[in-house]
């Protein structure tokens, strides 16, 4: 029996996901029925309803794809719950993690709830983390991902009544973009302990909300991390470096490359009579080639969860440290001082809604817009 998915929202990530519905990669998918306020761009050949609850109610789904603005993320997850209905729910989760964490706690054991994590599908991310798990590099040293090539022209924002507000997002770059990094960043090392900030808004584009971001990160076992992370900046740099006692990841520009040495750092500084010696470390470059369907694997795995037991890999809870870290970096720069996670969700909520009494959403610009969401990732 097919999982028959409602998808509501019919924008740009929207309309990526009914096409995907449609095609047939997804087996044991079908697209059943849209909801929005307006009429989808695509010819879906389902029924279309205006009103969210209405298609709950009426259509022949159990299961929803919500690919709103993250405004009404909670809200329409909490409908579809009530109708006893699967979800799968675009990034973030929610605004914050007293939101998110309020949500999950609803979702009932009997019905599926996942996240669109997609980038944990990335060959490349999958290749380190699998590395990762086979110990290739011994224990974490430093962490250190800069990530600039997320940029972001002007019209992005003009023409959205929500994107780059803080009533609409709940922040901007973190938030919207560089949540997918923060999912692997943490999916890869783990959560750091504490978070450091230097966070600028509004720094080039006019909007509210964060545009560039500074992070220094501490690990439980002493480790230390940095991101650096631009939706201003082109062309910009995606260049990720895991380094461990025993060897280095690297990834950037399509290539990982790895070293690994059969000593450890530790044990050869503390034990070698050479000066200027050093561990003797062996390479080996892995290219990254075939991009995979990374939506199409999310929802796969979703499908086989309900249809057939299988461990759902993006659950709702997996959701949740991206979100704790990109509200964690917020909450450092609004307190001028280190956050310990997991933060405060009380008092980080405290603030974000001072943020959004304070602000509004936009009046979007009636301008032409030229769209192409392969350019987006």
């Amino acid at each position: 029996m097919a999982v028959r998915f409602g998808v509501v929202g019919t924008g740009n990530i929207g309309s990526q996901h009914i096409q995907l519905l449609n095609s047939g990669k997804v087996t044991g998918a079908t697209l059943a029925a849209t909801a929005s306020r307006s009429t989808p761009h695509l010819e879906t050949g389902v029924p279309h309803f205006v009103d969210y609850r209405q298609m709950f109610s009426d259509a022949d789904i159990n299961a929803v794809l919500i690919a709103t603005p993250t405004m009404s993320h909670v809200e329409v997850a909490q409908a579809a719950l009530e109708h006893s209905l699967h979800v799968v729910m675009e990034k973030p989760i929610a605004m914050s993690m007293h939101q998110a964490e309020t949500l999950l706690a609803r979702v009932p054991d009997d019905l599926k709830f996942a996240v669109m994590l997609n980038q944990r599908f990335h060959p490349a991310y999958a290749k380190l983390k699998q590395l990762l798990v086979d110990d290739a590099i011994g224990n974490l040293q430093r962490v250190g991902w800069t990530m600039t090539a997320w940029y972001r022209p002007d019209i992005y924002y003009q023409v959205s009544s929500w994107r780059g507000t803080w009533p609409g997002e709940g922040g901007g770059l973190l938030i919207n973009q560089c949540i997918h990094n923060l999912d692997v960043l943490q999916w890869l090392v783990g959560l750091p302990n504490s978070i450091t900030a230097n966070v600028s808004f509004g720094k080039y584009h006019d909007i509210d909300v964060e545009d560039e971001v500074s992070a220094l990160m501490t690990f439980e076992n002493g480790a230390t991390g940095t991101l650096t992370a631009s939706c201003g900046e082109a062309p910009g740099v995606n260049r990720i470096e895991i380094v461990g006692d025993r060897g280095s990841l690297v990834f950037e520009k399509g290539v990982i490359e790895v070293l690994r040495s059969s000593e450890s750092v530790q044990s050869h500084c503390r034990t070698t009579h050479e000066m200027f010696g050093m561990p003797e470390f062996e390479g080996e470059t892995v290219e990254i080639s075939g991009e995979s369907n990374q939506h199409a694997a999310v929802l796969q795995n979703f499908v086989d969860s309900i249809e057939t037991g299988a461990q759902l890999l993006t659950s709702g809870d997996q959701g949740l440290g991206s979100l704790q870290m990109a509200n964690g970096i917020l909450l450092s720069e609004w307190t001028n001082r280190a956050v310990t996670l997991p933060i405060d969700a009380n008092q980080y909520e405290a603030k974000l809604q001072e943020k959004i009494r304070g602000s509004s959403l936009r009046t979007p610009k009636d301008l032409k817009v030229e769209i192409d969401m392969e350019k987006s990732y």
